[in-house]
Parts: C-alpha cells; sequence; structure tokens
C-alpha cells in the first residue's frame, strides 16, 4: 500500500506562485539599478576628472564585459530568490503574508543597494586620492 502525503512540494505551494509573481519586477528592478549604478560609476570618474576610457572603444568593450557579468550575478540573485519560497515552507510563519511582505521588502531592497556598493567604494577612492591621476 502506498503512502500518501498532505505536504505540498516547494514547486508547487502557494508561497511559490507568490514569489514567483514578484520575480520579474525583481529582474527588472535589479537590471535598472546595475544601469543607473554604472552610469553614476562612470559619471563621479569623469567629476573628478578621472576619466576611465581612453577611447569610445575601450568604453564599449568594457561596458559589454560588465554587462555579460552582470547576467552571471543576475542569475546568483535568481537562485538567492529561490530562499523566499523555502524559508516561508521551512518556517511556516503563523502571518503568512506579513512574513510575505517583509521578507519580499528585505530582499527587494538589499539587493537594489548591492549594485550601489561598487560606485560607492570608487567614490571613496576617488576622495582619497585628492584628485591625483596616478592612484
Amino acid at each position: 500500500m502506498a503512502a500518501t502525503t498532505t505536504s505540498e512540494g516547494l514547486f508547487d505551494s502557494d508561497a511559490w506562485k507568490w514569489w514567483q509573481a514578484k520575480r520579474l519586477r525583481y529582474n527588472i528592478a535589479l537590471g535598472a539599478a546595475a544601469w543607473i549604478a554604472y552610469g553614476l560609476n562612470a559619471a563621479q570618474f569623469y567629476a573628478f576628472n578621472h576619466p576611465i576610457w581612453k577611447s569610445w572603444q575601450g568604453g564599449v568593450a568594457m561596458t559589454l564585459f560588465l554587462g555579460t557579468l552582470f547576467l552571471v550575478v543576475m542569475g546568483i540573485a535568481n537562485v538567492l530568490f529561490l530562499l523566499g519560497p523555502w524559508t516561508e515552507q521551512v518556517t511556516r510563519p503563523s502571518d503568512v503574508d506579513g512574513y510575505r511582505k517583509t521578507a519580499w521588502r528585505l530582499g527587494f531592497y538589499g539587493s537594489i543597494a548591492v549594485p550601489f556598493l561598487f560606485p560607492l567604494l570608487n567614490l571613496a577612492m576617488l576622495i582619497g586620492s585628492n584628485g591625483n591621476p596616478d592612484f
């Protein structure tokens, strides 16, 4: 006699459906944050009179390289996105709606903040170099 179980698998659960409905918004916001952070990074180098590319070809090549690298990072972010429905299934919170909203906000805004760390570190480096072009 085969045993039957009433527990849902992760991919069949209501949690999975709820989190999946948020994934497109997450990816669009993450991509937009990356482009804005990249633009800020380039702008601050030029604002400090420290061009980061010697020619437009170098700029295009670097943009394509970093864009490709960021696609890998977005893939990793999407794997980490699975922590949302997984932790919900493991912890089984009593206030599911509150848990989802809080966990979503923490993950969303935390992920959006990560691309801005690079321009922030470069800004500190530019300020610390005191305008010295040989840093």
